[in-house]
């Protein structure tokens, strides 16, 4: 009786997590009014009162505006239609606004995996939805990189849509490509971070376009049509827009007068360089001198060489993919399985992982993008074991209460301890999932992994 019970009982309990992790960042907020990133959101406040002054001169009249159109618009231009005037007041509904996001962010990963047929999709959507790391980061902080995100999400679900169809239909093709090109537009406006998704985000649209199209003239039609999709809605931001005499898109101003974070070698987040640096918060450009024992064999400098590895190890991941998906389409594919997109989903992890371990100048919320992706990949990819899911669940909680502890300054107290602890982890993980990754496209030569 007590089994037959537990067996009617189970089907729910993950419908219940799912509601539980679309809810849990709402509630946060509401436990703890006063847990979130002053700085940045009395920032928000004060980019809301020159976007009500008057929008079109932002960049001119608003010296801390710093991020592109769009990400100005979802911060300052939200708070201002809020009509809530003064900053204690504007704090809460800001940050219920985020938690709205995170939680479009849950529906959103759910989509994909029901499409990607991952069992148990409500479950781990909702798991993904209640670790820290989804939600400390954003809402609770009171920044916008779930914006981001949501739009990295509708391209995944939109991949799926197209690719999993398997129908060879024109004009489904050609929206595709147009609605790509307007994502990874809206995405670049939005926020610096995002920049480093939006390498493996156009390697896979470029990817489609190729099994899809096929012949040469195909192919270029799309990139044009591709490209002024991207192109036209920056143009038409930057129409209205009133900037310094030096500047010709709000975009090169922002990129030029940004903050200079590559300048340290971090500013408490990790890396490879904050095991040999003596000052974990210095100058990325000193050189570091390189030692076996008291005998220096070489000297790095973090932020030239960090660039370098982090090109290298993407240029060979990008290797590796292309050499898989071009066996693909020389068997005749066209389009993309569940599998091969939760390939691909593991490239736009790999990526923001990467970056986060070799290039100088990390901060402690840039991993934000790594958890949501590399825990559907996993999920969507059958040659990894549960065992790495469980540890990525554990290693995605230690990242949001290390992100809780600078909020609250209780990092203060252990030092650079809570930072070696991820970079170990994380340059754990990135090694074992390289290594997967390598054995899996060596096995899978003679394996049919496409829909045609």
């Amino acid at each position: 009786m007590r089994t037959i019970l537990l067996e009617r009982i189970k089907p729910y309990v993950q419908w219940l997590v799912l509601i539980a992790g679309l809810l849990i960042p709402a509630v946060i907020i509401a436990l703890f009014p006063k847990l979130f990133h002053s700085s940045d959101v009395d920032d928000f406040w004060r980019w809301s009162q020159a976007w009500g002054a008057n929008w079109k001169n932002i960049y001119i009249d608003c010296d801390r505006c710093n991020y592109p159109f769009v990400g100005t618009l979802v911060s300052g231009g939200v708070m201002h239609w809020m009509g809530i005037t003064e900053f204690k007041h504007i704090v809460a509904p800001f940050r219920y606004y985020l938690a709205l996001i995170d939680a479009l962010n849950v529906l959103a990963a759910y989509g994909i995996m029901t499409r990607l047929k991952v069992k148990y999709a409500p479950l781990w959507a909702g798991v993904i939805g209640l670790l820290p790391s989804s939600w400390m980061g954003t809402s609770a902080w009171g920044q916008i990189d779930g914006v981001g995100q949501l739009l990295i999400m509708f391209f995944i679900i939109m991949l799926t849509g197209f690719n999993l169809n398997g129908r060879v239909n024109n004009a489904r093709y050609y929206m595709f490509v147009i609605l790509a090109g307007i994502l990874m537009s809206l995405a670049t406006l939005t926020k610096q971070l995002i920049l480093f998704s939006l390498l493996s985000i156009g390697f896979i649209t470029l990817l489609t376009i190729f099994l899809y199209s096929r012949k040469p003239s195909s192919v270029i039609i799309s990139f044009l049509i591709l490209a002024v999709a991207f192109i036209a809605p920056i143009l038409l931001i930057d129409l209205p827009l009133a900037l310094k005499p030096a500047y010709f898109s709000h975009l090169q101003y922002v990129l030029a007068t940004g903050s200079q974070h590559g300048d340290t070698i971090s500013s408490f987040g990790f890396n490879i360089w904050t095991f040999i640096a003596k000052d974990p918060r210095g100058s990325s450009h000193d050189p570091i001198s390189i030692q076996l024992g008291s005998t220096p064999l070489f000297s790095v400098v973090p932020y030239s060489a960090g660039i370098f590895l982090f090109l290298l190890v993407n240029a060979l991941l990008l290797f590796m993919y292309a050499k898989y998906f071009y066996r693909q389409y020389m068997r005749g594919a066209r389009f993309l399985n569940a599998e091969n997109i939760s390939l691909l989903i593991l490239h736009l992890a790999l990526v923001n992982l990467s970056f986060n371990l070799f290039l100088a100048g990390t901060h402690e919320r840039y991993l934000y993008h790594f958890y949501p992706f590399i825990i559907m990949a996993c999920l969507g990819l059958g040659f990894f074991k549960r065992g790495l899911v469980y540890a990525l669940l554990a290693g995605a909680a230690f990242y949001g209460v290390v992100l809780y502890g600078y909020l609250t300054r209780l990092n203060l107290q252990f030092g650079q301890v809570p930072f070696a602890i991820l970079g170990v982890f994380h340059s754990l993980v990135f090694l074992y999932l390289i290594f997967s990754l390598v054995r899996y496209f060596r096995s899978s030569g003679l394996k049919p992994a496409t829909q045609t």
